[in-house]
């Protein structure tokens, strides 16, 4: 994943995940964390993505651009078949017992891809990779809160038409995409209802965040009743970042994930899993990532 190239100017750096595997290898120790090499394959990514974009990733030869700010260089595609690869073998611990509660340290980001195409620096949608694989190891009801602070627009996209899987975003409003993430986006058919916008205007706390997760996210959990809890656990809600204009604070992280690790215990057995999506302030994400684990209850 590191090998992933995007140019110089581009906020998302190899650097990310480095400085973050260094912030969490000095705070817990290097026997805390969990190595996991694993390469989705290409049937694998037809969980989330249509046929015809996932044999085009596999057929570019050298370097293209997907988008105006989506780049897809020499050793893109290992990575993105890494980073989903990552994925689904933690949702499959989790379902099998072997873990509970995990922590996907991944890039290049998924949560705006498409079911037919790359946006936003997002090239594979990861979590939706990996929440429909536990769709397809049995589970039937999962959540997914999105806290990055640009709207899930991919993921919605994914699971617009289903009951199944009831997906909370709550966004910088009027940011990216544009025109996306209102209120009046609930979902589509079956889905009619299991889809929750809630567009946050600039410059709000991690005071405001909690509020949401209390009064919003939780009734929502517990009617819905899930068996995982899935955040895609983006950090670019941070003061300070050049991708928002948001407010919060690393332990502001250290508390979201408390109540979802509490959740999680109270109603899906501890299942969580979370992924990160975006966070360009490296110094300020590392930082949230380790007040992020130490609510963990099992060593990593």
């Amino acid at each position: 994943m590191l090998k992933h190239k995007n140019p110089d100017w581009h906020p998302e750096q190899p650097d990310r995940i480095a400085y973050i595997w260094k912030a969490v290898e000095n705070a817990f120790g290097r026997n805390a964390i969990t190595i996991i090499e694993r390469k989705a394959k290409k049937e694998e990514l037809y969980l989330a993505h249509s046929l015809d974009y996932i044999n085009y990733l596999f057929s570019i030869r050298g370097s293209v651009d997907l988008d105006y700010e989506t780049f897809f260089s020499e050793h893109t595609l290992d990575a993105v078949l890494s980073a989903a690869g990552i994925c689904l073998e933690l949702v499959e611990h989790i379902i099998q017992g072997t873990y509970k509660k995990c922590f996907a340290l991944v890039r290049p980001p998924g949560h705006h891809a498409t079911y037919t195409g790359a946006m936003g620096y997002c090239i594979v949608n990861n979590m939706a990779v990996a929440v429909n694989k536990a769709l397809a190891m049995g589970l039937e009801r999962i959540v997914i809160i999105d806290w990055d602070v640009h709207h899930g627009n991919g993921t919605q996209e994914i699971f617009f038409e289903t009951d199944a899987v009831y997906f909370i975003d709550i966004h910088q409003e009027n940011l990216f995409p544009e025109n996306s993430g209102n209120v009046d986006e609930t979902g589509r058919d079956r889905g009619k209802g299991f889809t929750l916008n809630i567009p946050v205007p600039a410059g709000k706390d991690g005071n405001y965040y909690l509020d949401i997760m209390d009064a919003v996210a939780y009734p929502i959990l517990r009617r819905f009743s899930p068996q995982l809890l899935c955040i895609s656990s983006g950090f670019d809600a941070l003061g300070g970042d050049s991708e928002g204009a948001m407010h919060l604070v690393p332990t502001d992280y250290r508390e979201l994930t408390r109540k979802v690790c509490l959740w999680a215990d109270e109603l899906c057995e501890g299942k969580l899993l979370m992924v990160l999506e975006g966070g360009y302030c490296i110094p300020s994400v590392s930082e949230a990532v380790c007040t992020i684990l130490e609510n963990w209850e099992e060593k990593l």
